[in-house]
């Protein structure tokens, strides 16, 4: 029976979507793309019953969020996450990189040093540069095929007088990590003797890979969540980022009352009627669609390490434990990082989004959360490719 992930969509293109129609200019018409994060998949049917629902009232006025939200929003984190969350944590933002740049404005002071672990997502760097902080890299370690967070570094990097916050991706894009209780509770215990704040994205949470499990940094007990700021949205989660609605959960009250009111100097204080109505619909009844989907994008990867197994053996492609999101390291071909781009994009007809801007200059990130039949393509075309310049099997 045909699997509900294997129909193709429409490409989006004329229609503004970043991932298609906003790639740099001069790429062939012919180009895919498996870079941004977000999925060539349509949101679950329950979803879209909800938001056409919405659209037929043609009443779209200023929305805020009561009880029905936090409900839906209290329960999905207690049943997939058990994380146990009140409603006076939660700060609405219109996306987690909005919630992390207002948090580093709100809890930081200008020139204050903040701790990030590349290679990490790009916005990671600009929300320490740009908001005036300074910028301390902590990276992880590629130990026997699977990273790992430099204890070692951090103690030293998180001791620093000048370092009053850590960003942590968790899970982890690129590369893949779930981080385990005991690699949180050493990081926690680190940032706890050092009155180092945790901002810690959670955007992917609910993409995690069997057996591993997602563990809310704030879960780890009292003192942990006094002590953090969390990201989390259901955008990844069911293809919903172009609704911008995301929260951030704040335990501490002044904390939390300063997060508040930078949000609000922002202007950012006006909400989606439709995120808001989505976000409800995929966490009361989208669980199972969930499921099927995390399957789906792991037999992707499983499909993807095959390959270049077989034709690139040289590749390392990371496990993936949780995200949509597959990083490999593409350095043996041969090719210096500008060149790589320039043979992906010009001879592979491939736009992936570059390991330089995740601070890895020569690896890949490659978006999974697509019919196999379109990475099935697309990893024939890299292989046609680099056969013609002799770099592949």
């Amino acid at each position: 029976m045909e699997c509900q992930f294997d129909r193709a969509v429409p490409a989006r293109v004329g229609v503004e979507a970043e991932k298609w129609d906003l790639m740099k200019p001069g790429l062939s018409p012919d180009i895919v793309p498996l870079s941004v994060a977000d999925m060539e998949f349509a949101s679950p049917p329950a979803i879209i019953e909800a938001l056409e629902d919405t659209a037929r009232s043609g009443l779209w006025g200023y929305t805020g969020w009561g009880d029905r939200y936090f409900n839906a929003l209290r329960g999905w984190m207690a049943s997939r996450h058990r994380w146990e969350i009140q409603r006076e944590w939660v700060v609405r933002v219109n996306g987690v990189v909005q919630g992390l740049n207002a948090a580093v404005r709100a809890l930081t002071r200008p020139g204050d040093g903040i701790v990030i672990q590349p290679p990490v997502y790009p916005p990671f760097f600009r929300a320490v540069r740009d908001n005036g902080r300074t910028l301390l890299e902590s990276p992880l370690r590629l130990e026997n095929g699977r990273y790992e967070m430099d204890f070692q570094d951090l103690e030293e990097k998180l001791a620093r007088p000048e370092v009053t916050a850590l960003i942590l991706c968790s899970p982890h894009n690129p590369v893949g990590r779930v981080w385990t209780e005991e690699e949180l509770r050493r990081l926690g215990d680190l940032c706890l003797e050092n009155h180092v704040l945790v901002i810690s994205d959670e955007i992917h949470c609910d993409l995690i890979q069997p057996p591993f499990r997602h563990i809310p940094f704030a879960s780890l007990g009292e003192r942990y969540a006094q002590n953090a700021v969390t990201g989390t949205a259901c955008s990844k989660t069911f293809s919903l980022a172009g609704l911008c609605c995301a929260n951030m959960l704040v335990p501490d009250p002044d904390r939390k009352a300063a997060l508040d009111a930078e949000v609000e100097r922002s202007g950012c204080g006006t909400y989606s009627i439709f995120g808001v109505r989505a976000l409800e619909a995929g966490y009361e009844q989208c669980g199972p669609w969930l499921d099927e989907l995390i399957a789906y994008v792991g037999e992707n990867h499983r499909y993807l390490r095959a390959f270049m197994e077989q034709h690139f053996p040289g590749v390392f492609v990371a496990p993936l434990e949780g995200t949509y999101l597959a990083w490999m390291d593409l350095r043996p071909l041969g090719l210096d990082p500008k060149e790589q781009a320039r043979f992906l994009e010009d001879e592979a007809l491939l736009y992936l989004s570059h390991g330089a801007g995740f601070g890895a200059p020569g690896f890949e990130r490659v978006n999974l959360a697509c019919p196999r039949s379109v990475l099935s393509a697309a990893l024939e075309r890299l292989l046609s490719a680099a056969r013609k310049r002799g770099l592949a099997r």
